[in-house]
């Protein structure tokens, strides 16, 4: 009796044992709870985005002219060196002037010959015409003094141009500055003969000072001359400068297919020089409401662009996107996103459409 009970008891036992105890097909087949993918997000915002032409220009002078003789000669001396200062009309180089002083009291002389035969021909100019009425000279007589009075009047004018040939070439002697500047080059010593249209020396005007920039087509067709100018010389890299747009070229050039822009820049300290480089941002438009995101939250696929964003219900939502124009390290969005949208900006590349995902604190609160 007693072996009975013990084995009916243990046969109780292993029954609820069993019963009791999951199967390990059971615990096999149970669903994982997903784990959210922690990320961080940013509010988009539309902002005002100027478009921002960027170009490397050189300094060149406002004016630049290289003065040559007029007239030969020997210098007799010259008035400014390299890098002098020179104002408008001031005399810079004189050549000997005795030949040309000469010249003119030659042609002076003649003149005053001239005058005195023109004075005797038309008084017997004037005496014809009034004895040929009388029959007291001849018709030929009278033919003959008409004709020696308009010679002598001929004459004297022709001596008249020739005073003022040799008054203007004493006065091409002495070669003036044609503008307010500064010598950049003296190509001449004195006692040295010239001849004419010899460079003699280089002017030029630094005040204003100009930059000379080419622009592509895409740039040039936003241009307009009242656009504002930002200057960096590379010599002073801390300082920024304006400018403002002077001349716009109409037509590229045929080699580069780009616009010529000349802008001016006041240079009143002369601390800019010609040659020194610029760096030059002119802020051609804007765009309104423009939607900027970092490049780095962009997945670039083979014939597509994409973003993921935060939707509602903390799931991640797969936006195809089109790109617009770069700015530093964002890019313009054109399609496909909206001001307030919250842009998932670390994390994406780990999601998935439709991933579970967790927006960090921090983030949070910099996306408010």
């Amino acid at each position: 009796m007693k072996t009975t009970a013990m084995v009916t008891s243990l046969c109780f036992i292993g029954i609820l044992l069993c019963t009791c105890s999951p199967s390990s097909e059971n615990a096999s087949t149970a669903i994982p709870i997903p784990i959210p993918t922690p990320v961080r997000v940013m509010e988009i915002q539309a902002i005002q985005l100027p478009l921002v032409a960027e170009v490397v220009g050189r300094l060149a002078p406002n004016r630049e002219v290289t003065l040559a003789a007029e007239v030969g000669g020997v210098v007799a001396g010259y008035g400014a060196d390299t890098g002098d200062k020179v104002a408008k009309g001031s005399v810079l180089i004189s050549l000997n002037p005795s030949d040309y002083q000469l010249a003119l009291k030659e042609a002076e002389a003649n003149l005053a010959i001239a005058g005195t035969r023109q004075d005797l021909a038309l008084k017997a100019y004037t005496r014809s015409k009034s004895l040929l009425p009388r029959k007291v000279i001849t018709q030929d007589a009278y033919d003959k003094a008409e004709a020696e009075y308009l010679s002598a009047g001929a004459s004297l004018e022709r001596v008249t141009v020739l005073v003022d040939i040799a008054k203007a070439q004493l006065v091409k002697t002495r070669i003036r500055s044609p503008f307010d500047g500064h010598i950049a080059t003296r190509m001449i010593e004195t006692g040295q003969l010239i001849g004419v249209r010899q460079p003699l020396m280089k002017i030029v005007e630094s005040d204003p000072i100009r930059i000379k920039i080419w622009l592509p087509e895409k740039e040039y067709v936003r241009l307009d001359r009242n656009d504002p100018v930002s200057i960096v010389i590379e010599a002073f890299p801390e300082t920024v400068i304006t400018g403002t747009i002077d001349r716009i070229d109409i037509t590229a050039d045929e080699r580069t297919n780009t616009f010529g822009v000349e802008i001016l820049v006041d240079n009143s300290t002369l601390a800019l020089k010609a040659g020194m480089t610029a760096r030059v941002r002119i802020t051609t438009s804007t765009i309104p409401d423009a939607i900027l995101i970092p490049q780095s939250t962009v997945l670039y696929r083979s014939d597509r662009n994409e973003v993921f964003v935060a939707g509602p219900d903390n799931r991640a939502i797969l936006r195809q996107i089109v790109l617009g124009l770069s700015a530093g390290e964002k890019i313009e969005i054109t399609e496909g996103l909206s001001a307030g949208d919250q842009l998932i900006v670390t994390g994406g590349q780990f999601l998935k459409p439709g991933d579970k995902i967790m927006i960090s604190a921090s983030a949070q609160a910099e996306a408010k």
